[in-house]
């Protein structure tokens, strides 16, 4: 389910779901703060960290602050690929 400000994602996100995900970022105006709920996620594509990573470049970049609350299997998997202190701060 994705609001505005709030988007809340499956347990499984594979490759075929990210473009999706890529495309409504795109057409989001200025986002200043947005929350991405992952709590309910147990599995990543590699592809969709990728994403992560754009979206927090892009909201940073215009002054904004992305919030990932992870579930405890992405927390591993960002951690394992050292992105805890990048994506999670």
């Amino acid at each position: 389910m994705i609001q505005e400000n709030c988007w809340t994602f499956p347990k499984e996100i594979p490759l075929e779901e990210v473009p999706a995900y890529s495309s409504r970022f795109e057409k989001i105006e200025k986002p200043v703060h947005l929350q991405f709920d992952l709590t309910q996620t147990e599995w990543i594509h590699s592809s969709f960290v990728g994403f992560l990573i754009y979206a927090k470049h892009s909201i940073s970049a215009r002054g904004g602050k992305l919030y990932i609350i992870p579930s405890p299997s992405v927390q591993r998997i960002l951690h394992l690929m050292n992105l805890n202190d990048y994506l999670l701060h």
